[in-house]
């Protein structure tokens, strides 16, 4: 490979390279079915932005015929957020087509035509200051008739005044511009506020009640991720009327993950921690039914899942009140270690919650980041099915990314499966890259699951191996998932000659409470132990060569690869730092998630209480004496999440304290306007460069 980390493709058009390939890849998202359960939209959409705009297209299939997706709308510009109007006829959507690169509106566009129609605009009314209203996200009553969306408060007029003559201090944690919910009548086409919600609190999420007559939403203190781990006010008031009043429904410790759902059968359903007062935890379905105190224990609460597997993802299979028997049904996306599972879960008016039925498993495929949809569908003849559409990829099987639809009856007996897309074909016709699922026991004797990726045509020996490590903590190395991306470098060191291993380390999702809380135990104590194990392992099996391990990630991953090769000083020959964490407590002043990095830190700047310089004990730039590994590192300007200081601080400290090998061989780089996702095509392609030629180089 060429000194400047060209990387060589296998006979691609135009003598592209694969970074380039990959770049300029699109990746499938956002699926949907609609209400009758006839269709599915979804999104392919750029991963990155060579202009302005975020490239994306929106295609539609029959839910049932192979290969029938074809092009909605057309790219150049944003397209996505897709709801479905319950006439069974339209979906709303939103795009950025009238000013690429800037707040979208909302479009209806008829997806049951055949012909190329154009999507018409929902004028939705201006602001104070003559722009469109901004729209932070929506949904469709289940009668039709409304659409509720958030949107920003109007500021003052002297506020923006004072912004266009730069006289714009900013008082931290000043409540400007907070989310408010605006009505849209289809009928008439006017838009108004929802009148009798309070003004000092953000809305951060809308649900509306299944006889489309009320709207609960949750209200954070303010605008701000931080104020996600703080406690949530919910919610629900009468849409019509001056004189609405609202119900109080709930106070959570923190924000659910995800949307909150109002089910036909009088309940609302959350995904919320195991124990919802842990920012880290399992996952966990709460369900507890309206009107009934909110408690975690409570006798009214049901709580599923969480405790030896994790719920991730929820939707309301049937919204609206025209369910007979008066039943919800919640499709639950379920991490099972490597596997994921679909289930229903069924609610009744007596309030009764219990399991119902599977309506799919991954067997060596992989659900790519939840884009899937669920619905339960009657037809003419009374006859009850369950669709679920998702995109699947199989790194075993070579299968990129793609929009499936499966079919079951309503004992989840399998009634179709079909493919509806062909997209990524250059990657169905790349070399194939060995895909295993491990499993192996910690020193402690935890059982732990990893994914290991040999390189095109491996048959024997050592290899120089990649221990890549997967961020949040709580994530997972996906099961079989075939989707390189800028910061996903498990097929890209592959096909470029390393061995790549990647364990669920403790802290990971899809084992339950016991195994996801362990990363309170704070970054180090097990984690670490767990991906040496996994090398440990490799090296025992003859496959991972002792003298050149690598290791790295983005994010936690990042944070993790940094926190072993100062522990581990020389063990190590390369390391990739990407946007990583190296000051635990310099994350909790300057990040958007205090509560977050004090959970993974275990250490607090003004904790008077803590013992005297606690965090020397999980930060990375207090132990780089004596490093060897050759260590690149790699920042986006704009990160909030992990702020830009983070790469510099660690980066001054390897060129001077590191052994002389360490010192000679760490390098920043920095991307200019990029936050912690990466954005703009040309960086995305320059990462993945560096990344192969810095472990060509010193691994």
């Amino acid at each position: 490979m060429p000194a400047n980390g060209t990387i060589h493709d296998w006979g691609m058009d135009g003598g592209e390279d694969l970074a380039t390939r990959i770049s300029r890849s699109e990746k499938i998202r956002e699926v949907r079915i609609s209400p009758e359960g006839t269709h599915v939209v979804y999104q392919a959409q750029h991963q990155y932005k060579v202009g302005l705009s975020v490239d994306s297209e929106l295609w539609v299939a029959k839910t049932d015929v192979p290969e029938s997706a074809r092009l909605l709308t057309g790219g150049g510009f944003y397209n996505g957020g897709v709801v479905f109007h319950p006439d069974g006829k339209r979906i709303i959507f939103l795009s950025d087509r009238a000013t690429p690169g800037k707040a979208g509106k909302m479009y209806l566009m008829d997806y049951t035509a055949e012909a190329d129609t154009e999507p018409e605009v929902i004028e939705t009314g201006k602001s104070v200051h003559g722009t469109g209203k901004t729209v932070q996200g929506f949904d469709v009553s289940p009668d039709g008739k409304y659409l509720a969306f958030l949107s920003p408060a109007d500021t003052s007029e002297a506020y923006a005044a004072r912004v266009k003559d730069k006289d714009d201090g900013k008082v931290y944690s000043e409540k400007v511009g907070l989310s408010r919910i605006m009505l849209y009548n289809f009928a008439t086409g006017e838009t108004s506020p929802l009148k009798g919600v309070r003004d000092d609190m953000q809305v951060e999420s809308l649900t509306w009640s299944p006889d489309s007559q009320e709207i609960m939403y949750r209200l954070r203190k303010n605008k701000g991720v931080e104020y996600s781990e703080m406690p949530i006010v919910v919610e629900r008031i009468a849409i019509a009327g001056d004189n609405a009043v609202p119900i109080p429904v709930a106070t959570y410790p923190r924000s659910p993950a995800g949307q909150s759902l109002w089910l036909a059968s009088g309940h609302i359903a959350d995904l919320q921690s195991y124990v919802p007062t842990n920012t880290l935890d399992a996952r966990t379905l709460f369900v507890n039914r309206v009107g009934e105190p909110w408690n975690a224990s409570g006798e009214s609460m049901t709580r599923i899942y969480g405790l030896s597997e994790d719920a991730v993802r929820i939707v309301n299979m049937q919204p609206g009140n025209d369910n007979a028997d008066g039943e919800g049904f919640i499709a639950v996306e379920v991490c099972s270690d490597i596997d994921t599972h679909m289930d229903v879960v069924v609610s009744s008016r007596d309030g009764s919650v219990r399991t119902s039925i599977k309506m799919f498993e991954t067997e060596d495929d992989a659900v790519w980041f939840s884009a899937w949809d669920a619905k339960r569908v009657v037809d003419a003849s009374g006859e009850v099915s369950y669709i679920f559409a998702a995109t699947l990829s199989s790194a075993i099987r070579n299968e990129p990314l793609n929009a499936w639809s499966i079919r079951v009856d309503s004992n989840g007996a399998l009634k179709a499966r079909v493919k509806l897309s062909s997209h990524l074909q250059w990657l169905a016709e790349a070399p194939r890259v060995r895909t295993e699922v491990v499993y192996w026991k910690a020193a402690d004797g935890t059982q732990l699951s990893g994914l290991v990726r040999y390189p095109p045509g491996y048959e024997s020996g050592k290899l120089p191996t990649v221990l890549f490590l997967h961020g949040g903590p709580y994530r997972l190395t996906p099961p079989p998932d075939y989707m390189p991306y800028f910061c996903n470098w498990r097929e890209l060191l592959a096909w470029s000659g390393f061995l790549v291993i990647s364990p669920n380390y403790r802290g990971s999702q899809g084992r339950g409470h016991e195994f996801a809380h362990a990363a309170n135990l704070g970054v180090g104590v097990l984690d670490w132990a767990d991906c040496e194990s996994m090398v440990d392992e490799m090296i025992k099996r003859g496959v991972a060569d002792p003298d050149h391990l690598g290791v790295g990630g983005w994010s936690h991953g990042a944070s993790l690869a940094a926190w072993g090769v100062a522990k581990t000083k020389t063990r190590y020959t390369a390391a990739i730092v990407g946007a990583g964490v190296t000051n635990w407590e310099g994350m909790v002043m300057e990040s958007g998630s205090p509560e977050l990095e004090t959970a993974i830190g275990q250490s607090t700047p003004w904790d008077h209480d803590a013992p005297e310089k606690s965090e020397r004990k999980t930060s990375p730039v207090h132990s780089v004496a004596g490093v060897s590994t050759a260590i690149l590192i790699l920042h986006g300007e704009r990160d909030e999440r992990v702020p830009v200081g983070q790469a510099i601080g660690f980066w001054r400290g390897l060129k001077r304290r590191a052994a002389d090998r360490g010192k000679e061989a760490a390098e920043l780089v920095v991307y200019p306007r990029e936050p912690h996702g990466f954005v703009e095509r040309k960086h995305a392609e320059d990462v993945q460069r560096r990344v192969v030629a810095y472990f060509k180089a010193w691994l």
